[in-house]
């Protein structure tokens, strides 16, 4: 199975390299303003690695999958337009310390992985924001790739978790060279000075079919992935 870089490719998400400076949308709901918090608290990596969900987290139905990559751990800052792109220092700053992925048990074409990004509460925070602002600004659009026609990218409704939160389902749209649709969701929780990335992806073999794992399923993923870093 690829890794969730190599699937992100594919949707054709490249990172523009432009910088969009701290002007990132806000919402009280999906993303909370910056904290005021300046107090910065030291978690080594062999106690995040621990917070890290494990198969027995997850189900039967999925395994370990590749051991996460130096661009894996920076995946979930590339955006699908580039009229969304962060600026390359606060992206710096959201790559993951540690991460872990999943690949389905029968062979399906799923793919899971979650990434665990540190830093001062306040400060991540504000990243996080920006992040937010970006994809906000690219759900307004239709990105247009040169392998899979179009794709959409619409805001998912998340419960109340950790201090700060988004997701987002991002859908590859229909085209005339491709007989499957690629359905991605993504969501980011912060609890204190750990931000929490979840993304899921699924191959569907013709567009309009449901994918196997529903947004509620996907949520309850997401927060048994936050109870293990919350304690």
């Amino acid at each position: 199975m690829r890794t969730w870089t190599n699937m992100m490719a594919v949707l054709g998400l490249a990172v523009a390299v432009v910088a969009c400076g701290d002007d990132g949308a806000t919402s009280e709901t999906a993303a909370p303003p910056p904290t005021t918090t300046t107090t910065t608290t030291t978690v080594s990596t062999a106690q995040l690695d621990a917070m890290l969900l494990d198969v027995s987290d997850v189900g039967a139905h999925w395994k370990a999958g590749h051991e996460v990559t130096q661009e894996d751990l920076a995946a979930f800052t590339q955006l699908p337009c580039e009229n969304s792109a962060i600026n390359p220092t606060i992206a710096e700053r959201l790559t993951a310390d540690t991460g872990i992925q999943f690949e389905p048990t029968d062979g399906s074409y799923k793919h899971m992985i979650e990434l665990l990004v540190t830093g001062d509460p306040g400060q991540l925070s504000h990243d996080l924001e920006i992040l937010y602002g970006a994809y906000q600004a690219c759900s307004a659009t239709v990105a247009t790739t040169s392998d899979t026609g179009a794709l959409t990218v619409d805001e998912l409704t998340l419960p109340e978790l950790g201090d700060q939160r988004f997701a987002y389902v991002l859908s590859d749209l229909e085209s005339p060279d491709s007989e499957m649709t690629w359905h991605v969701r993504l969501a980011m929780v912060r609890v204190g000075p750990i931000a929490v990335g979840l993304g899921l992806t699924e191959i569907l073999p013709t567009p309009g079919t449901e994918p196997q794992i529903s947004d509620e399923e996907f949520v309850q993923l997401l927060e048994t992935a936050v109870a293990k870093v919350s304690g």
